[in-house]
This record gives structure tokens, sequence and C-alpha cells, in this order.
């Protein structure tokens, strides 16, 4: 071969090396949009230059891009380059741009929609509300439940929309209208129409025999309400298996339950069964407690004559935890304890916040490190952890990488899949922590299914002094949805995500905050510190570039590393 044979064969190649010939839409590509704000996510060679609509926009080492057009009303043609040296490669995207129809009265003669509060199948008893909304046409006559009518509302309170008819009605001793389908009823004067509403509603009497249900399983939990999430309702607290409670409604899948004369909640119906009748509705004397040191706790034992509901929570400036028991009245005669072991409790007190909810009162010598709660017999039982050693050398530490097998969280523009992401940080975390003397345990070591309750029945076994789950993040627009973030549930270990998040902060990232009260399953154990590090966000070719690059990682994890020492120092 000729030596400018070489050199022509080289020449070629640089030619076909500079032209653009990657280029992908990822995310944008839509024939129909409705807000003018339109973001695009797209891949090409990684020394391309990316232009959208005649602006440029940064390309990542990755290949990964986001761009942002303005789009006018109805159709836009939407130019998108890539270009290397003199060649490129070029996208037109074809969009139509148009407002959400807003609602409008209904026009037909007809029942064009009907709500009904809550939106699901319910078990009702004398006194219990139930809302209903009806879109219809206006100015008729709206009626429900053998011709209770429905009020139409005036448009000043329907964002100016007609034939919105609205009624509340409480449910009677001895109700009866619930026995056969119930229907919504529209007339006019010259004829009328009917619709069935669309769930189930079914009477309990308040005089029959009490419907009792007792806890069954190692994670049952109560709910404040209906109100759902992503992450599911939020939780009054976790209980423990074997309490009965009066239940006195349904609602799809959720009992509601009396806890005492002013307070209710509701828990989901795989977490009990129905017991037999002639069960007695929970109630109990407070008798004498105990408190004593043990190995790891400081062990305090309460005298109750059954086994009631619960709710625990944090106080801070002093630190307490707090129990109360729904269903208790006062009857203790002594509070016995022993100071020359106890490590963590500093004090004891109590208060009958209502007739029938006691509230223990557990001041501590240090800030919170975690606490249990367990019947033994009729004894109520809250093992207080003692504060380990502040160094993390000797520290036993659980690192959780979220999501797992055929959970593989959310997807960046690149491809890259988020449980993929968070294992091999939390692979990272463990190196380096071992090599500072930690005894790190990790909820899954391989891309495995491994539920949030089989975690946390792990996390219980093996009792760690604090728990790092690691995520990433994912959402809101390309340019708004990215930086770093730190969640916790309970106040008292508050201390742990703000540390964490001040040194994640140090490698100039997005603040997205330090965000509590979080509806986070491994948030939700009271036993030992625990913190959420949603690392970056996937979604954001910014922070997809960074989360796979490895210098970056290393660099991440060395600051939650130094994050946790900063807290072990402040816990001095």
């Amino acid at each position: 071969m000729t030596k400018r044979y070489l050199i022509a064969l080289c020449l070629i190649l640089l030619i076909n090396n500079l032209s653009a010939q990657n280029l992908k839409i990822v995310t944008g590509a839509v024939d129909t949009a409705f807000n003018a704000n339109h973001y695009f996510k797209g891949i090409t060679d990684n020394d391309a230059k990316i232009f959208v609509a005649d602006k440029e926009f940064p390309v990542y080492w990755t290949g990964a891009f986001a761009a942002e057009a303005k789009l006018k009303e109805g159709d836009n043609e939407i130019k998108i380059i890539a270009q290397r040296g003199a060649e490129q490669t070029e996208q037109i995207v074809n969009i139509f741009y148009k407002q959400r129809s807003s609602i409008t009265a209904t026009e037909n003669f007809e029942i064009e929609n009907i709500e009904i509060f809550p939106s699901m199948n319910m078990t009702v008893m004398a006194g219990d509300v139930i809302k209903i909304r009806v879109k219809a046409t206006p100015n008729c006559n709206v009626t429900w439940l053998n011709n209770i009518k429905l009020h139409e509302l005036p448009v000043s309170e329907t964002d100016g929309i007609a034939g919105i008819y609205q009624s509340s009605y409480t449910v009677k001793d001895n109700e009866n209208k619930f026995q056969k389908p119930v229907y919504i009823k529209l007339s006019n004067g010259k004829k009328s129409i009917k619709k069935e509403i669309n769930v189930k509603i079914i009477f309990m009497d308040k005089d029959a025999e009490p419907l009792m249900l007792r806890t069954k399983g190692a994670l049952p939990y109560l709910n404040y309400g209906l109100g759902t999430d992503r992450l599911g309702g939020s939780k009054i607290s976790h209980i423990v298996e074997g309490i009965v409670l009066h239940a006195v409604g349904k609602a799809g899948n959720l009992y509601k339950v009396r806890l005492s004369k002013n307070y209710q909640a509701w828990i989901p119906e795989d977490c009990v069964d129905i017991v037999s009748s002639g069960v007695f509705k929970p109630q109990s004397l407070v008798g004498s407690w105990t408190a004593r040191g043990a190995d790891k706790h400081d062990v305090l034992s309460v005298s109750l004559n059954d086994k009631l509901p619960f709710r625990t929570f944090h106080q801070i400036n002093p630190s307490r935890i707090v129990i109360d028991i729904f269903g208790a009245t006062a009857n203790t005669a002594w509070i016995t304890q022993y100071p020359e072991t106890l490590k963590q409790i500093k004090n004891l007190a109590y208060e009958q916040i209502e007739d029938d909810i006691f509230r223990i009162i557990i001041e501590l010598s240090h800030n919170h490190w975690g606490h249990s709660i367990e019947y033994r017999g009729n004894n109520l039982v809250i093992n207080v952890k003692h504060q380990p050693k502040l160094e993390l050398n000797g520290l036993h530490i659980a690192v959780d990488a979220g999501h797992g097998g055929s959970n593989i969280g959310a997807r960046g523009t690149t491809g890259s899949i988020e449980k993929n992401i968070n294992l091999k940080f939390a692979k990272i975390l463990q190196a380096k922590l071992e090599e500072k003397g930690v005894n790190v345990s990790l909820t899954r070591n391989e891309d495995e299914d491994v539920s949030m309750s089989e975690r946390i029945l792990l996390l219980r076994k093996i009792n760690p002094d604090l728990l790092v789950s690691i995520h990433c993040n994912a959402g809101g627009t390309p340019f708004t949805g990215k930086g770093t973030s730190t969640y916790y549930r309970h106040t008292g270990f508050r201390p742990l995500s703000t540390s964490i998040l001040k040194r994640l902060l140090d490698l100039g990232v997005s603040n997205f905050g330090n965000v509590g009260s979080f509806n986070f399953a491994l948030n939700s154990p009271t036993e030992y510190p625990n913190v959420l590090v949603e690392t970056l966000f996937i979604s954001s070719p910014e922070d997809e570039a960074k989360l796979l690059d490895e210098n970056f990682q290393n660099k991440m994890v060395e600051k939650i590393i130094e994050g946790l020492q900063d807290f072990l120092n402040e816990q001095k």
C-alpha cells in the first residue's frame, strides 16, 4: 500500500469523523403540545454542537443534551441541528400547539359527571358525611337519595362554569337509603333522566355488635386519612401485631378505626383480621413503670391491661421521645428507675392529654439514636437505643441501593437506569467506609428484587447504627429539575440529613433542598437515624452526565462520608 494511498485513506476517515451523523431525539418529538414552553432531550456526538430553533444548547460528555423551544399557537416547525465542523445533521419536528380546552357548561340534557367523596366503595355509620358533586345541564333540578336536592353553585364559585351541583349528606341512624342502587336524577319540568353513582355504599348500624379487628404481620401501620401520593398515604405510626381496633367504617381497602373518643385513623385491610363477636373495645388503666439499662438499650416497661394502639414521634430542644397510647387512662402509682444503669433516658413523665389518651414523655441525655416499641404480654416496652461511639471506625452503617430487579427506577436520556447507578454508588460508599473501619451492610448486593417491607425487616434484624439510602431523582423540566437533596421523616434525625446535604453542595451542584416529614418507607423506621440521599436528577442530561462520571461518583461518595463525620462530630 503506497504512502499516498494511506494519506488519502486517513483524509477520508477524518472527513467521516467530522460529519455529525448521530442525532436522536429521546423526548419532545410529539405531534401536539399544550404548553408554549416545550422541551427536548436527545443524544448526539459528544463533540458536536446542538442548535434548536437557531439557539445553541450545551452537549455533555455523554452526548446527551436538553433544549427548550418557545411554541406559537398552531403549527410549529422546529429545526434541530447537530453540527461537527462543516458537516451537520438536521431533523425537523412538527408540533401543533394548542392551549388545553377549558371546562365548559354541559350543553345537552345530560348528567355529564358524578363525583362522590370519598371516591371509592365505602361502609358508613350514622354521623358520617358523604359529599357529592354533579356536573349536568344548568338551571335544572338535581336530586339523589329519595329526592334530596343538590344545590347549583353560582358561577362565582365554579370558575365561571354553570351546572355544577353539590351537596353534603350526613348519614342517619337506621339508614336504609343505601340498600338499593343510588341514582342521581336530573329534571327540567318537561323531562327527566337518572344515572347510577359508580360507588357502592353500605350502612353499618352503630348500635349493632361492633366490628373488631386485630393487627397482623410484621409491619402494620396507621394512616391519618385517605389522602395518597406515589409513596402512599401519610402514616401516623407503625404499630405492632396483636392490637385490637374498633372499626367504624371502610373506604376502598382501608378500614376506619376509632382510636379514642376524638381520634380516628385508617388501616389497610391486609394489616388486620376480623375478630370474633364479643371482643371488647380496647381500653386500659396504666399501671406501674420500670426503667433500667440493658446492653444496647435503655428499656422502659409500662404496665397495661390490654394491648392498645399507639403513635410515637420525636421532639427536640430538649430531645424527647413521645408515645401516645389510645384508650389508656392514668392509674400510675409509681415509676421505678435505676439511674446508675440508664445511659440514654434522662427523665420520665406523663400527661393525660385527653380522657382516653395517655402520653409518655421520655427526655433523653443525648440526641435521638433510635427507639423501638413492642408488647411483652400486655406491657408496652420502649427500647431506647444507646448512643454509639461517635467515630466512623467501628460504626455499623447500612447502605441501601434503591430499586433493583424488575423495579428499575427512572431512566436517563442516554438510557442509563437508576437501579444500576444506585448500586454503583452504594458499592463505592461501602468500599470507602470499610477503608475507615466501618462495618457496612447492604440491603441488596446485586440486581435483584427486594421489596420495601423486606428491606425494613432486614434492617430491623441487623440493627444498624444508622442508614443511608441512595436514589436518583427525576422529574420537572431538564432545566429546573436538577440538583441534590436529602430527606428525613422524624425530626430527631434531621441533623444527619442536613450534615450530608451541606457537604454535597460543596460539589457545586444545585440545591434541591433538605426535605422533612418525607413519606418514604425507609425514612419511617424510628430504630436508627436514617437519611435518603437523592444524588442528582437522572432525568436532567446535565446531572446524568455527572452521575455517569466515575470521578464525580467518587467525589460525591466522599462528600457523603464527610457529612457522616460532621454529623458524628456534632453529636459530641
